[in-house]
C-alpha cells in the first residue's frame, strides 16, 4: 500500500492494539466516509483529533504564531489536564483513531507523560508533534509510556538555514533527532517522522535532508510554506523551474525507496501551489470535515485551522460528541467540501483527502 502519515498511523494502531491490518482499516474508512458524503449524511465517527494542548513554545520559528518572538501577540495558555482527560474520553466515545499531542511545544507541559498514557489507555494512538529540543532528556520516558508515533519539526541540515527558520540551536535540534533514533532502536515498533517546511531558503539542500533522514530510518513529510502571517520577508519558492526539478527528484526518490512519507499525489501539487496560484488542485473537494476536529490552545474546537471557517464549539462548555453532531459542524463540512475558504495544502488536511480519494499515487 502506498503510504502517507495516515496509512502509517493505522500500521501503528495495529501494532499497539491489534485488530485489522492498516490496509483493511484504510479501506473501511474510505468506504465509510465516501458513503456518508454520497448520502449527504453526518459521519458517525470522528477519526483524528488535532489537539494543541499548549501554545507555549521553546523555539522561535519564523512562520509560527506561537514563536517566542510573537509572545506578545497572544495570551499563553495550557489547557487544563482535567479538560484534556475529559476530552480524551469523549474522543474515545466517537471512535477516534489518533490524537495529535501538539502545541506550541507539548513537551514543555509537566504532565505530558500522564496525558500520553491516558490516550493509550483509551485505546487511541497518541501522535507526538514536537520540535525535538527536549527529546534528549525525555526519549526514554516517552518510550516507556508506550508512545509509538513521533513527528519532529526539522527543516534543514544547513545550520544557518535551520536556525533562521526555526530560531533555535541547530546542535540541540540535531541531538533531538539522535534521541529519536535511540528511542526507535530501544523500543519496538516506534514510528519516527520528520516534518519539514519547504521554503525558498531550504529547497537547495532538501534532497540531502531526505537522504540524511532515510539513512536513519526516519520518514520525511513535506509541508509547503504558507504565508498566512504575512511575513515581511517572502520565503515562498517563486521560480517554477526550480520547484519542478525538486518535485521530480522527490518523486523519483520515493519510487526508489527513500523514506518520503508525503504521498506522490501531495508532492505533485507543490509546483502549482508555489507557482501556479492554486492552493489546492483543480476539482479538489476537502473532506477533512468528515474525519477531523482541531482544538486550539484556548479550547476552541474547529473543523480546520482556517479562519474562514471559524470555531464550532468550546471544550469545557460543549461536549465533543455534541460538537461533532451539531448542525453547525454539518454546515461547515459542506462549506469545506466546496472549498469555500482560503485553501491550504497542509499534510494534516491535504493528505487526508488524498487518502480518501485513493490518489496517494
Amino acid at each position: 500500500m502506498s503510504g502517507n502519515l495516515f496509512t502509517d498511523l493505522y500500521q501503528v494502531k495495529a501494532s499497539m492494539f491489534g485488530g485489522q491490518s492498516g490496509a483493511e482499516e484504510v479501506a473501511a474508512l474510505r468506504q465509510e466516509v465516501l458513503g456518508t458524503i454520497a448520502a449527504d449524511g453526518k459521519p458517525e465517527k470522528l477519526r483524528y483529533l488535532m489537539f494543541k494542548m499548549t501554545n507555549r513554545c521553546n523555539s522561535d520559528c519564523e512562520y509560527c504564531p506561537h514563536a517566542i518572538r510573537r509572545t506578545g501577540n497572544e495570551i499563553k495558555n495550557d489547557i487544563s489536564k482535567e479538560i484534556i482527560l475529559q476530552t480524551i474520553q469523549e474522543a474515545a466515545q466517537l471512535g477516534v483513531d489518533a490524537i495529535s499531542v501538539n502545541g506550541g511545544e507539548p513537551l514543555v507541559r509537566s504532565d505530558i507523560l500522564e496525558i500520553i498514557q491516558a490516550i493509550i489507555n483509551a485505546g487511541i494512538v497518541p501522535v507526538l508533534m514536537t520540535n525535538g529540543l527536549l527529546l534528549p532528556k525525555m526519549w526514554r520516558q516517552l518510550g516507556e509510556s508506550g508512545l509509538k508515533y513521533v513527528i519532529i519539526s526539522f527543516d534543514s541540515l544547513v545550520k544557518e538555514v535551520y536556525e533562521k527558520q526555526r530560531g533555535c540551536s541547530f546542535e540541540q535540534a540535531l541531538a533531538g533527532i539522535d534521541a529519536a533514533v535511540q528511542m526507535q532502536k530501544t523500543f519496538p515498533n516506534v514510528e519516527v517522522h520528520v516534518s519539514s517546511v519547504l521554503t525558498r531558503d531550504n529547497q537547495d539542500d532538501f534532497i540531502q535532508l531526505v537522504k540524511f533522514m532515510s539513512d536513519r530510518g526516519i520518514k520525511i513529510h513535506i509541508s509547503p510554506f504558507h504565508n498566512y502571517l504575512q511575513l515581511e520577508e517572502e520565503i515562498s519558492i517563486t521560480k517554477r523551474e526550480e520547484i519542478e526539478t525538486l518535485v521530480e527528484k522527490l518523486l523519483e526518490m520515493k519510487r526508489n525507496g527513500y523514506l518520503i512519507a508525503s504521498s506522490a499525489g501531495f508532492i505533485r501539487h507543490l509546483t502549482e501551489f508555489f507557482c501556479g496560484g492554486k492552493t489546492v488542485p483543480d476539482g479538489y473537494q476537502c473532506k477533512i470535515g468528515y474525519t477531523n476536529l482541531f482544538v486550539d490552545a484556548h479550547q476552541n474546537v474547529r473543523p480546520c485551522w482556517s479562519e474562514a471557517i471559524g470555531p464550532v464549539g468550546v471544550l469545557g462548555q460543549d461536549s465533543l460528541v455534541d460538537i461533532w453532531n451539531s448542525p453547525l459542524m454539518q454546515a461547515c463540512r459542506k462549506k469545506m467540501l466546496a472549498c469555500r475558504c482560503e485553501g491550504c495544502w497542509y499534510m494534516c488536511t491535504g493528505e487526508v483527502t488524498m487518502l480518501l480519494d485513493d490518489i496517494l499515487d
